[in-house]
């Protein structure tokens, strides 16, 4: 079997991650990396033998089968529409877009195109969380009446990306409503939100919190 050959976008914190994951990836091979940053896309060039190139080149290349999306928030919808366009599988980064209309303009483009598309929703993967939710499938844990999900992050991001990010209920509680989601196994039908700045000055400079809570309410009255 040949590797599978993909193109990174973006060469931030996630960014890096994910080329770390596809080099030690036998089937797989990061063919080329795109981002202006030249300093962090030659970070991940040296450390996986990827070609820096621009957008146009690396969505033309019909080599590459699939396209990682991991760079600034406001960046990803544009990018999906021109990946599916070019027949590209998609993997991108959480929020989709910070617009309904464009996030549903994406899945459009890439419902047409008809290539595979995911958000990186990774918690679904991971053994802890998915041997919660396998327990409550095989009835171990009982009746599912309430889910207490607490994130931190260890460090603010950096001024320019938090910026785009979109705050931090689309950047980073976004994980936890996905998460309550999938263990609920019903859709939340209420939200009560509150926030605060309680750390990290910029967060109150960009008009954004960093310090929420947040309570779902289903139909059935589980939170």
């Amino acid at each position: 079997m040949s590797e599978i050959e993909f193109a990174l976008f973006g060469a931030g914190q996630i960014g890096s991650i994910h080329a770390r994951n596809i080099a030690a990836d036998k089937r797989a091979r990061l063919k080329y990396v795109v981002d202006t940053r030249q300093e962090a896309a030659s970070k991940i060039a040296a450390a996986t033998g990827a070609a820096i190139v621009d957008r146009d080149t690396a969505l033309a290349d019909l080599g590459v089968a699939g396209i990682v999306i991991a760079s600034a928030t406001d960046t990803h919808a544009d990018l999906a529409i021109a990946a599916a366009a070019a027949g590209k599988a998609i993997f991108c980064e959480k929020p989709i877009h910070l617009t309904l209309d464009r996030v549903d303009a994406c899945l459009a483009a890439v419902k047409r195109a008809g290539v595979p598309f995911q958000i990186g929703f990774n918690r679904r993967f991971d053994a802890s969380f998915r041997a919660v939710r396998d327990g409550i499938d095989a009835g171990r844990v009982g009746k599912v009446e309430l889910v207490v999900i607490t994130s931190r992050d260890p460090a603010p991001d950096n001024e320019d990306y938090l910026r785009v990010s979109g705050g931090l209920f689309r950047d980073m509680t976004i994980h936890d409503f996905d998460m309550a989601r999938f263990l609920l196994g019903e859709e939340p039908s209420e939200v009560f939100a509150t926030g605060s700045c309680l750390v990290a000055p910029v967060f109150a400079k960009l008009g954004d919190f960093d310090t929420v809570m947040v309570v779902l309410r289903t139909k059935s009255g589980r939170l």
